[in-house]
């Protein structure tokens, strides 16, 4: 299974701290209605018959076993005459795990579900343990994503974060349904949330079989155009947002079927002409199935960003080769990497800057990190390279140089100089293919390195 391992360790020992919590805060009644039941769970543990359902949770199954002992070996999930509402609410939420692009099969929903209606202990017994193992584990792959950086480290190395047993608690008191023990785990990226909502418009297009098919080999159509195509290719642009649904027109590429075409050649890397050629054609004929497994990709690597980056940042997205300097929350500025060695997910910091006035690249920006070490002019072993380089620095420096040294200062002194940052700007270098923006729309990039298909592999989506 692809989890890191010290992650489950944590992870049960806060389950533990939950169940505590829940046991001493809980009413108390007279007489328990599970004590057969944890007969059972006393007996399967003392056989060394124990089983979550979850590889990541067995490998640490004394956690799991203190759970229980600390319980008496009473359920957590069940009770003698069948599951507590708090399991349907489990299983109910592990069954729309695909809303997050996560498959309801890695949580062994199939056998949760056919253990709903037993009323055998031990069939109780083992209902409870499956339910166990299935929060520890989908509570990992929301809060850290399923592909850890020890199975993919040339994707994701990215430092897990923990849960603390407070957001914990408040998810698994959520009896009614564990919507809110999703969210809590989840980061607080707004561009998620939207990605999500894409995931959900792209399955509904599929689903209604509207999406039509393009012909990528064709000839490109231009401006002023009659073609046959235009029509699927009309229909295409309505359904992606590009064209309004009232813009019926006909089989020419007319002015406002350009405005069209050049939004959707904006949405995805291309330069915005307003003529079909042929680089067009081929984003247009991939079809929606594809573009569904690329958000599902990509929403797994939007949980790999596992931590606030803070107001001021910069954000490399390698995929669509742009460099975005966030400052008070709001992106400022837009540059390109022209070169950068094979990178995985990371985060990292700037941590100041580098002068050289009789340098081929005049100013770097130093970086602390795994990884790299420069953002700079030119690439290198340990660098990405950036254009607009001094433009970026200076951006940067404001603010974050200590007083009294400016960068201008800095280079008419003529002599090589690094300086650090008072305060190191957070870095997070990833590789996305798809995101949605503020207005909606959704932004796709050929992934020219094949590193989709190596998540989609991991993820089980092909």
């Amino acid at each position: 299974m692809m989890r890191h391992n010290g992650m489950v360790r944590k992870l049960t020992g806060l389950l533990l701290a939950v169940l505590l919590s829940l046991v001493v805060v809980g009413p108390i009644h007279a007489v328990e209605d599970n004590a057969i039941v944890a007969e059972s769970l006393r007996a399967i543990f003392a056989a060394g018959q124990a089983d979550t359902g979850s590889a990541e949770a067995n490998e640490d199954l004394q956690a799991i076993r203190d759970i229980y002992v600390v319980r008496d070996f009473k359920p957590i999930w069940v009770r003698d005459s069948g599951p507590k509402t708090k399991a349907k609410a489990l299983l109910a939420e592990l069954k729309i795990s695909g809303v997050h692009g996560l498959s309801p099969s890695f949580y062994h929903v199939a056998d949760i579900e056919a253990l709903m209606g037993a009323d055998d202990p031990d069939e109780l017994a083992r209902l409870d343990m499956l339910l166990s193992g299935a929060v520890v584990e989908y509570g990992g792959d929301l809060a850290n994503g399923r592909v850890g950086r020890s199975i993919a480290p040339a994707e994701n190395a990215v430092e897990p974060v923990m849960m603390t047993p407070a957001r914990f608690v408040a998810g698994a008191e959520a009896a009614e349904n564990l919507r809110d023990f999703a969210g809590a785990l989840l980061n607080e990226d707004y561009r998620y949330v939207r990605l999500i909502a894409k995931l959900g418009e792209f399955t509904r297009i599929e689903e209604s079989g509207r999406w039509p098919a393009i012909d990528a080999n064709g000839p490109g159509i231009a401006p002023g155009k009659r073609d046959p195509r235009i029509g699927n290719i009309r229909t295409l642009l309505m359904l992606s947002g590009d064209l309004p649904i009232t813009d019926l027109g006909g089989e020419t590429l007319d002015e406002s079927m350009q405005d069209a075409v050049r939004s959707f050649q904006t949405r995805h890397g291309l330069e915005p002409t307003g003529a079909i050629d042929s680089p067009t054609l081929g984003e247009m004929a991939v079809p929606v199935s594809e573009r569904i497994r690329q958000i599902k990709v990509n929403l797994e690597r939007r949980r790999w960003q596992n931590r606030d980056l803070g107001p001021d940042n910069v954000y490399i997205n390698l995929a669509a080769g742009e460099v975005k300097v966030v400052r008070d929350g709001r992106s400022e500025q837009f540059l390109h990497v022209i070169g950068s060695p094979d990178l995985p997910t990371f985060f990292g910091e700037i941590s100041g800057l580098e002068v050289d006035p009789a340098g081929s690249s005049k100013v770097a920006l130093t970086v602390a990190s795994p990884f790299v070490d420069r953002l700079a002019g030119e690439e290198g072993d340990r660098t990405i390279a950036v254009s607009e380089i001094d433009s970026l620095a200076g951006d940067i420096a404001v603010g974050h140089m200590p007083e009294g040294i400016t960068l201008d200062a800095l280079l008419a002194a003529g002599e090589p100089a690094s300086v650090s940052f008072e305060k190191p700007v957070p870095l997070f270098v990833t590789f996305v293919t798809a995101w949605a923006n503020r207005d909606g729309t959704v932004h796709f990039r050929r992934d020219t390195q094949g590193r989709d298909a190596t998540i989609a592999r991991l993820l089980q989506l092909d």
